[in-house]
């Protein structure tokens, strides 16, 4: 009764796909097919291996391996979430997604995808990625073997194949041919399943897996034949086909495009015709006949041409060389093709004489998609949303507009209708499809109404109107982001810009509708070339970015290769500084709050491909930053943090190397980095000058390229690339030079330099030394941001860099003049302190100096010449952040703001440089004080500026700004807030100002001081539980590692070796899955595989932004938690199973390593250590005390006697440790089926004690109720009550007091009774 009541609510969700279910077993039996064929598949590349035909073992795994890749690259950017991403890696998707549809629910939270389209999508993923490849390749290897190697696994293997494959298409088949919506909506094509018999139903399933099966079969069989014979044959072959489907398919549909909308660019499409082929190879699915696939006047031609052509490539590929490896006989293969063949035909000609007999002409005759659509559009009155003819053709503009009807029956539909539409819109008429209509129809279709808004829009200027495109669009790289904020200008806009829009609106309203055409047509082209312009440099950059990093590693490897001490050393650098790097980037992504996964992908380097993907998609980033500034910062720190440095470490390294070992790679390793450094910076430059938000807030700063001449950006993009490429090419020779002579002179001078630069920036700004970022400016993050700057200078001169705060204007251009003329002189000192060293003569080195320095000259003139003339001055004339910070508060009037909107007036203006800028550069007490004046006015009017969460406007002020400078109002609330933290007197309302301003400096003053005090303490506690969290995660694990190999050294022992191995990963896999069963996420669980869990849940403790989701009470459960894991799961079986194979080496007569006598003592210390660690800090925690005050609290508050508890707490499990892993090794070594029976009724008995007391075995925290996650924790309390029983067991719904306390005399009492036994046996 119990269970029925608790399943009630999810038996109505599941009645209807139970039903289905129970009746088919459809789902269950594709599951089922589709592991068997998953199985099946590791054990042929197994079975590979054991024969000794390793190459075919590992390609099989590999395409395995790259399928479930590739799935998982999917299903995470198809917006499924991380958890499905890595359950697709683990090969779980096909049973994740048969439970999302069975249960009608998902798993995961993540993720808006329909359960049924994931399974579809799934399954077609897992024919195309999987099934068919292996399939092929399966085959290949097959007619190769002798017969003594053919095994019938091998054979079962292709079977599954076969059988998934054609159960697959049969379920999909009948999922969409039986399905009401889509015969309502095609009637034309769907429906030949018939509906009133089911033993005709059956036929027809039969037919199509019968078709399936027998075409597979024959097509697989030829192609291998003949990639044995020649596999450039088969490559032209199948190129030809491919060619020839993809013509015809294009004749038929007077188009090569894809149908689907949004799939319907060129690359895309090509894609998908290459796929579409791809899948009609092997597996010709009768709903290929809907029009816009094959189409029913290429399916029944191409299944015939294909079964005719068999015999043919059968045949050529036996008469090619090749074909003596072929293991069969032609005859046999003869025979086998034609069975094949036979099956096909049987299984086409059961199809059709079982199917509905109207729809046996949909799978003949000529009709294209466009076509199809016409004829719908005037009959059809269905739709899924809506009803009557209006919604159905709705429905049918989802499809590309290049098969919509012509352009004159769609106008005609619109342009009488829209009006009437947007005054009472019908349930079609969403806001989706108004932007469809808006952005997909030709400007010729669209109505006069929606052409005039457009116009009113986009079109600013009325002067412009007719003749020119305003400066925007003129070629520009943001002119959809500047026509969109033209748009948000005008709603938040002042008087006069309204009144501008009137006049302008009475303008549009008396254009022609040819003339709103053609301004919509040219307005589509620019954006078009625009964002065409954007995406190549984009890619470009992209390329160059992963070009450096891939011949970064090539050199890295090569070095390695060289086996000298002195190439070791060269590997070691290269690869140290790519880690430091991707670490620096994935910290900030961190400290920027970009999230979990951002970080985790730039660990993995892929951080550019990243942002680059969400700035050219316009996907929403987490934190602060916007995706194009994201994708500026990670460029810069790319050049900076990693370009840079390789490229003067790999020219260091190869100037010492003799001429032999210096490899081409080694030399494009150099020019890539250089090449990719001013690409990055040149396209850099163009993205931040051409923004519309620099440009907006700084327009006497960006601007410098020119807009309106498409030759002239180009002009000044060749002259950043050959003035930063010259620039970086001359300073890394001069540095070579100078540091092959004296590394510690060349550090010595860069140091110098780095110091002269911080001096001259210091005045350059006011004596203002800090960097100006808000939560940057502290000596450390200045200190960071100065060495990025100097090393900017040093080699890749952002021309963005001279912005004031950054280097700014007079330390720009004097550090460009200084680097060129210095240069020669660090030459001359490297060849006047050893020379010798350099392997390059002299002359070759002045030579390539002066190269460098004249393109980089070269470069300089050619941007000063064509850019903008207003804004050379911003490269020289001195101007402090504080001056620009100054001019703007009392000039700016339009605003770019964080959420992408436009602000007019000054107050969004000054708030937007309290909040961007540090307060030493703000303007002066008495002007901020004068504006701060208006304050009590804003809390009332609540201004947009005021409240914007991404600005925090008025924290800002309330944290930063001087206290004489705050209003009354202010000061009395930050005092009023005192008062309620800490107890303070309150300030009387009738006090003085400046009394006020007294109370808030000293209460910052406190405050800052113990915000010191805790920062402090807080180290302390890190510095601790870190430590701790390295010794469970690394030393730990290493010992473990090491006692692996050493036992994998030896025959005797190498069995031992990979049992250990088993139970670390076993440890690391439990730990990840019960990170998912908690609902901590798939950065959890990934760090658990990687053994790296106790350093993430330390950080998560400790941090203000987890990289886990969830509150500081599941972070702190999630800390315990793992500490209990890596003890009962990795520590004492560790430990239990060295001390066994100690005591088996010994009874042997084996010499032991002293490798494995430490990884048992460091076991024991370290369980007794993280136990008795995890125990104290549990329980002189506040939050535990005062939740649970009858549990915690043993622990004295007086230092000496806590340390004493924490000394026995010690003593007590190391002891309990020692004590047991002897008795139950020594009885394990005796009698092991004596020892599991043992620890087996142990458990058992515990688990019903736990009943007994609790009423309940199942664990009580929510999400481990469940009988699997509870048997597990189960599992763990009776391993850790064994040998390492924690203080914290004894809290109820764990063991409780009487069965912690009863537990513990127990095992006390059982360790040498366990002795007695073992002793007793013989043996």
């Amino acid at each position: 009764t119990t269970l029925a009541l608790a399943l009630a609510p999810d038996m109505r969700t599941l009645q209807q796909e139970a039903l289905r279910e129970l009746s088919t077993g459809a789902m269950s039996a594709a599951v089922l097919l589709s592991y068997f064929d998953l199985g099946t598949t590791v054990a042929v590349g197994v079975q590979y291996i054991l024969i000794g035909n390793t190459r075919d073992g590992y390609t099989t795994l590999g395409m395995l391996v790259g399928s479930l890749v590739i799935q998982a690259l999917v299903t995470f950017s198809t917006g499924q979430g991380v958890l499905v991403a890595v359950v697709t890696l683990c090969g779980g998707k096909t049973m994740f997604d048969t439970y999302s549809v069975l249960a009608n629910r998902q798993l995961s939270a993540e993720g808006s995808v329909n359960p049924v389209r994931a399974l579809a999508l799934t399954r077609m993923q897992e024919l195309v990625l999987d099934a068919l490849p292996q399939t092929f390749h399966q085959l290949s290897v097959l007619v190769q073997l002798e017969y003594a190697e053919q095994t019938y696994l091998l054979w079962f293997s292709l079977l599954f194949s076969g059988l998934s494959i054609g159960y697959v298409a049969v379920v999909f088949e009948f999922d969409i041919d039986t399905d009401l919506n889509y015969r309502k909506l095609f009637a034309r094509v769907h429906g030949y399943i018939p509906s009133n018999s089911q033993m005709r139903k059956a036929i027809v399933g039969v037919g199509i897996m019968s078709l399936i099966m027998g075409f597979l079969a024959a097509r697989m069989m030829a192609m291998a034949v003949l990639v044995v014979g020649d596999a450039e044959m088969l490559g032209i072959w199948i190129g030809a086909e491919c060619l020839c489907f993809v013509f015809s398919r294009a004749a038929i549909e007077s188009t090569f495009r894809y149908y689907q909308d949004g799939l319907d660019s060129v690359p895309v499409s090509l894609i998908l015709n290459a796929l579409t082929f791809l899948g009609a190879l092997g597996v010709p699915f009768p709903f290929g006949r809907f029009p816009g696939m094959y189409g029913p006047t290429l399916y029944v031609p191409w299944v015939a041409a294909t079964l005719t052509l068999n015999p043919v490539m059968l045949l050529f590929g036996l008469s090619l060389e090749g074909s003596s490896r072929i293991a069969f006989t032609e005859g046999e293969l003869v025979w086998a093709l034609g069975g094949a063949t036979a099956v096909a035909l049987a299984g086409a000609v059961m199809m059709a004489a079982a199917m509905d007999p109207s729809h046996r002409r949909s799978f003949l005759g000529r009709l294209s998609l466009k076509q199809y659509v016409a004829e719908l559009w005037e009959t059809r009155t269905y739709a899924p949303l809506g009803s009557g003819i209006d919604a159905s053709r709705a429905h049918l503009l989802k499809f590309s507009r290049y098969y919509w009807p012509p352009n004159d029956q769609v106008r005609d539909w619109l342009e009488p209708n829209w009006d009437a539409w947007v005054v009472a819109p019908p349930q079609w008429f969403t806001p989706r499809f108004v932007k469809r209509i808006i952005s997909a129809a030709p400007p010729e279709v669209l109505p006069l109404t929606v052409l005039r808004e457009l116009a009113d829009k986009y079109w600013e200027e009325p002067q412009k109107f007719g003749r020119e495109k305003p400066e925007s669009e003129a070629g520009g790289t943001t002119s959809a982001n500047s026509m969109r904020m033209q748009g948000s200008i005008r709603r938040l806009g002042s008087q006069k810009s309204s009144m501008s829009s009137c006049r302008w609106g009475r303008q549009v309203e008396d254009t022609s509708r040819e003339e709103l055409v053609r301004m919509e047509v040219e307005r589509r082209a620019s954006k078009v070339f625009a964002r065409a312009k954007q995406l190549w440099i984009w890619m470009v950059a992209l390329a160059f970015s992963y070009v450096d990093l891939v011949t970064t590693v090539l050199v890295g490897l090569q070095y390695l290769d060289m086996g000298t001490a002195q190439g070791t050393s060269g590997a070691h650098v290269t690869f140290a500084m790519l880690g430091l790097s991707l670490g620096v980037q994935a910290l900030f992504a961190h400290l920027s709050g970009q999230g979990a996964l951002s970080t985790l992908v730039a660990v993995c380097g892929g951080k550019p491909l990243w942002d680059t993907y969400h700035t050219m998609f316009d996907k929403p980033t987490q934190g602060v930053l916007t995706a194009a500034a994201a994708l500026t910062i990670t460029r810069f720190m790319q050049v900076v943090m990693d370009s840079l440095p390789q490229a003067a470490a790999q020219t260091f390294l190869v100037a010492q190397l003799d001429s032999d070992d210096q490899s081409w790679a080694m030399v494009a390793s150099i020019v890539g980095c250089i090449v990719s450094i001013a690409y990055l910076v040149a396209t850099t430059e163009l993205d931040a000058d051409k923004s519309l938000g620099f440009r907006t807030n700084f327009p006497m700063v960006h601007g410098y390229i020119p807009s309106l001449s498409a030759v002239q950006e180009a002009l000044v993009l060749l002259g950043i690339l050959l003035f930063v490429g010259g620039i970086l090419g001359a300073k890394l020779i001069a540095l070579a030079t100078l540091a092959g002579a004296s590394a510690w002179v060349a550090v010595a001078w860069c140091s110098a330099e780095a110091s002269a630069l911080f001096v001259l920036r210091f005045f350059a700004e006011g004596r203002i030394w800090k960097f100006h970022f808000q939560g940057a400016s502290g000596l450390m993050p200045t200190l960071l941001m100065h060495a990025c700057i100097y090393l900017g200078m040093l080699a890749a001169p952002f021309p963005f860099l001279r912005f004031p705060g950054y280097c700014g204007p007079l330390p720009y251009s004097a550090s460009i003049i200084y680097n060129l003329a210095i240069n020669p002189a660090m030459v001359y000192s490297g060849f006047y302190l050893g020379g010798n060293r350099v392997v390059l003569d002299t002359q070759h080195v002045w030579m390539s100096l002066a190269i460098g320095s004249g393109v980089a000259v070269l470069g300089m003139v050619m941007m000063g010449g064509v850019m903008n003339a207003a804004h050379r001055q911003t490269f020289y004339k001195p101007r402090s952040l504080r001056t620009l910070i100054d001019t703007l508060w009392e000039e700016r009037k339009l605003t770019y703001m964080g959420d992408e909107t436009m602000a007019v007036g000054l107050d969004p203006s000054r708030a937007n440089l309290i909040a961007g800028f540090t307060s030493d550069y703000w303007v002066s007490v008495n002007k901020l004080r004068a504006w701060l004046a208006n304050w009590d006015a804003w809390e009332a009017d609540q201004p947009v500026w005021f409240t914007m969460k991404k600005l925090d406007f008025q924290n800002t002020v309330v944290q930063y700004a001087p206290a004489e400078a705050l209003p009354r109002t202010l000061l009395l609330k930050i005092l009023a807030k005192a008062k309620d933290s800490e107890g303070n007197e309150r300030a009387a309302p009738d006090a003085t100002t400046d009394l006020l301003v007294a109370k808030v400096e000293a209460y910052r003053k406190d405050t800052s001081a113990r915000e010191r005090a805790g920062r402090f303490a807080k180290a302390v506690l890190a510095i601790r539980l870190y430590i701790v969290a390295i010794v469970i995660s690394y030393v730990d694990l290493a010992g473990d590692v090491l006692v692996t190999l050493t036992l994998l050294q030896s025959e005797i022992t190498k069995q031992n070796g990979y049992v250990t191995m088993g139970l670390t990963s076993f440890a690391q896999v439990v730990q990840a899955i019960i990170s998912l069963a908690m609902g901590q996420g798939g950065v959890a669980a990934f760090a658990a595989l990687v053994g790296a869990k106790p350093l993430l849940d330390t950080y998560n403790v400790l941090s203000k932004r987890p990289l886990t989701c969830g509150s500081k009470e599941d972070h702190q459960r999630a800390f315990i938690a793992t500490r209990a894991e890596e003890v009962a799961l990795q520590s004492l079986p560790q430990g239990f199973y060295q001390c066994l194979v100690l005591l088996q080496m010994a009874q042997a007569g084996d010499t032991s390593s002293w490798v494995q006598w430490v990884s048992v003592g460091g076991a024991a210390l370290s369980v007794a250590f993280i136990v008795t660690d995890t125990d104290c800090g549990l329980d002189t925690g506040s939050t535990f005390r005062l939740d649970y005050p009858l549990i915690y609290g043993y622990t004295p508050a007086d230092k000496r006697s806590a340390w004493w508890v924490l000394l026995g707490t010690f003593g007590f499990i190391g002891g309990t440790v020692v004590s047991k892993w002897v008795a139950i090794a020594t009885l394990a070594t005796a009698s092991g089926s004596s020892a599991a029976v043992w620890l087996a009724t142990e458990c058992v008995v515990l688990l019903v004690l736990r009943q007994v007391v609790e009423s309940s075995w199942r664990f009580h925290l929510h999400g481990l109720e469940a009988a699997v996650p509870s048997a597990l924790v189960h599992l763990m309390f009776y391993i850790v009550s064994v040998a390492a029983p924690f203080p914290i067991l004894r809290f109820p719904g764990y063991l409780g007091p009487s069965l912690y306390c009863a537990s513990v005399c127990y095992q006390t009492i059982a360790s040498p009774l366990m002795l007695l036994v073992a002793f007793s046996m013989e043996g």
